[in-house]
């Protein structure tokens, strides 16, 4: 957590104008004891989230949600499951087949058709089914029983057994007119019933997050592994608890003594006990974006603010006169203009080359023709990706490591999915930095685990059978 001024860029510049930048800078530090507080805080909020008592439960905005699925893949699982992955303006399904705890998967991508997402959302199921007709079809698929399905919705709903949930809220491009209270693992059937069923049958057994989906992968994929990340557009933990320590709901159902918790974390901070940390830029962003002071945690880092963190800061130093001889542009004057890819491509620059930099500036009218940036420009736009980016690696890092602290393992393994940590150049190494300060014991591996959720759900459909057949 070093200060700006012992940065090799801030030292190197003319002492009045190190003075503005650090001022200026010293606002994107995630210092050590932000970190300290940020961690205890975090805790008590898992502890009010995980109390019994509904009145203590309101002091967090954690869900820190019972998933309903207990028990992890054995090993020896055999037979065909389906898995099927909603959770923005595509769909996939994903067929898996066991043989003897191997998995054979194939996977299929659909596109929902634009005008579906302002209309009634049964109109999005029936298109939903219709694509598993097509796609069992397509791919040749037999069964002399129906194939147990796992639902993977990604949208904000109320968890009341494994296999029924109620909607909370559609979220992104969704704007369905009905859906909210109803209940996706009906809605699918009886869309798969106005078809005429599809062939071979179908038996949707369970839905899930997505977080809950992509720890179930990461665990067949590596056998340490006990919690999982989000890291994309928005964030979420998953993890492995466990049942005795769990104390929201009951949780007498389970069959294992460890159960998958959805920790639910992008709201935390709702209620304002982060408000010490934020800086103007988080502020800013709180207040100008579609939902003001909810998902408080996600404003901090997640691939969806990342472009407006770094442009809102750039444009300070703009206006101070720090940065382009304080001449900015109409586009870069434009909320939302930068996103985090352009900020991903500006750090993947290594050895010298400055090519990723000055597109990124070309387009947005800050170089050409009769414009010219100068060398320390570059540096400086360089190094507000830096510091914005490896400030929310840290956030996301010390949130994991109180998560995996309650673990008490020497060795854990994270998969992780999500577009920020998959396609960012430093965000892996900036988390490591951090949990290898915090966990100096504990042996952390941290993966990257692509499109886990769809198949994650296929997998706990075969945990669900298998639950079923060993307790009926």
């Amino acid at each position: 957590m070093e200060s700006v001024d012992r940065r090799p860029f801030v030292q190197a510049l003319a002492v009045d104008k190190r003075k503005q930048v650090c001022n200026i800078l010293q606002d994107l530090i995630f210092t050590e004891e932000h970190m300290q507080k940020f961690m205890s805080t975090f805790e008590e909020q898992i502890n009010y989230a995980n109390n019994p008592n509904e009145s203590e439960q309101k002091k967090s905005d954690l869900w820190w949600g019972y998933t309903y699925v207990s028990g992890v893949l054995q090993g020896n699982e055999n037979g065909k499951y389906i898995g099927l992955d909603l959770g923005g303006t595509h769909f996939r399904i994903i067929l898996v087949e066991f043989v003897n705890g191997v998995a054979e998967t194939t996977t299929k991508y659909f596109n929902i058709h634009r005008q579906l997402l302002t209309g009634p959302c049964e109109k999005v199921f029936d298109q939903i089914a219709a694509s598993i007709q097509t796609f069992l079809h397509d791919e040749e698929v037999r069964n002399d029983k129906p194939i147990p399905l796992g639902f993977t919705f990604s949208f904000p709903s109320e968890q009341t057994s494994l296999k029924h949930c109620t909607i909370k809220t559609w979220t992104k491009s969704f704007q369905c007119t009905t859906g909210v209270g109803l209940d996706p693992c009906i809605l699918l059937e009886d869309a798969i019933h106005r078809l005429g069923g599809v062939s071979p049958a179908v038996n949707v057994v369970a839905r899930i997050g997505d977080s809950t989906g992509t720890l179930m992968a990461s665990i067949y994929a590596d056998k340490q592994c006990t919690a999982s990340l989000i890291l994309g557009t928005g964030s979420n933990a998953c993890i492995v608890e466990d049942r005795a320590r769990y104390k929201r709901v009951s949780t007498e159902d389970a069959h294992s003594d460890k159960i998958l918790v959805d920790v639910e974390w992008g709201a935390l901070g709702d209620n304002g006990c982060l408000d010490f940390y934020k800086n103007e830029f988080e502020r800013e962003i709180n207040k100008f974006s579609n939902h003001p002071d909810s998902y408080t945690l996600e404003k901090s880092f997640s691939g969806m603010y990342i472009g407006e963190l770094v442009r809102l800061c750039l444009v300070k130093l703009i206006d101070n006169k720090a940065l382009f001889n304080g001449k900015s542009s109409k586009k870069l004057d434009t909320r939302w203009s930068l996103n985090a890819k352009s900020v991903a491509s500006i750090e993947s620059e290594t050895d010298g080359s400055n090519n990723n930099t000055l597109n990124v500036l070309k387009e947005f009218d800050l170089h050409g023709d009769d414009k010219s940036v100068t060398e320390e420009d570059i540096a400086l736009v360089k190094e507000v990706c830096y510091l914005v980016s490896q400030r929310g690696a840290y956030i996301v890092a010390s949130a994991l490591a109180v998560l995996l602290k309650r673990m008490e393992k020497k060795e854990i393994s994270v998969g992780i999915d999500g577009s920020l940590y998959e396609h960012h150049p430093n965000y892996h190494k900036h988390m490591v930095e951090v949990l290898n300060r915090i966990l100096p014991d504990v042996k952390v591996k941290l993966f990257l685990l692509k499109d886990g959720s769809g198949e994650g759900a296929a997998f706990v459909a075969a945990v669900a059978v298998k639950d079923l057949e060993k307790h009926h």
